[in-house]
C-alpha cells in the first residue's frame, strides 16, 4: 500500500464514512489520531516510534494545518483537550464544545472554550493530505513503510 493510500483509507475515507452515519465522535478520533500519523511524515523513525505523540501532533498543526489551529495549539493545547482527551478518555475535554450547525466559529475560543466543528476538521484535514503528498514530493517530507498487513486491514474499516 503506497502512502497516498494508506492516508486516504486510514483517515480520510474512514472519518468521512463515520460523519455520513453521524458517528463524529468516532470521525474526530480517527482524525485527531490521524493528525499524529501525519506529523510522524516529517521525521525519519517509524510510524510506530514511540514518545512522539505531542511532537507529531505539534508538527502537523504547524506545518500541515497552521493557521488558528498552530495558534490554539501554542503551548500544545489542542493537544491536551483533543488528543489527550480522546484517546484516554474517549471524550473531548471539557473546554472543547463539538458544534456542527456553525462552521464560521470553528476554534472560536470564548471564556476558555473552544468551538469545535467536526466536519470542518474533516475538511481541513483533507486540505492537510493534500499537501502532505506534495511536500514528500518536494523531499520536504518522507515516505513511510506502510505496513504489509493493511490491505487485509482495509475490509475492517
Amino acid at each position: 500500500m503506497t502512502t497516498s493510500e494508506f492516508l486516504n483509507s486510514f483517515i480520510i475515507s474512514q472519518a468521512k464514512s463515520l460523519q455520513e452515519k453521524k458517528a463524529y465522535l468516532a470521525s474526530v478520533t480517527t482524525l485527531t489520531i490521524g493528525l499524529e500519523v501525519l506529523g510522524g511524515f516529517f521525521d525519519k523513525k517509524p510510524l510506530k516510534s514511540p514518545k512522539q505523540s505531542k511532537i507529531r501532533f505539534r508538527t502537523a498543526t504547524d506545518k500541515l494545518l497552521g493557521g488558528k489551529y498552530a495558534v490554539i495549539n501554542r503551548d500544545d493545547y489542542l493537544y491536551e483537550m483533543l488528543r489527550n482527551q480522546l484517546l484516554h478518555s474517549l471524550l473531548p475535554g471539557k473546554a472543547l464544545i463539538m458544534e456542527l450547525s456553525d462552521t464560521e466559529n470553528h476554534l472560536l475560543l470564548i471564556n476558555n472554550t473552544l468551538l469545535f466543528n467536526p466536519q470542518v476538521f474533516l475538511t481541513d484535514v483533507e486540505t492537510a493530505v493534500i499537501k502532505l503528498r506534495k511536500l514528500i514530493n518536494e523531499g520536504k517530507a518522507f515516505e513511510k513503510r506502510i505496513p504489509d498487513n493493511s490491505h487485509e486491514i482495509c475490509k475492517w474499516i
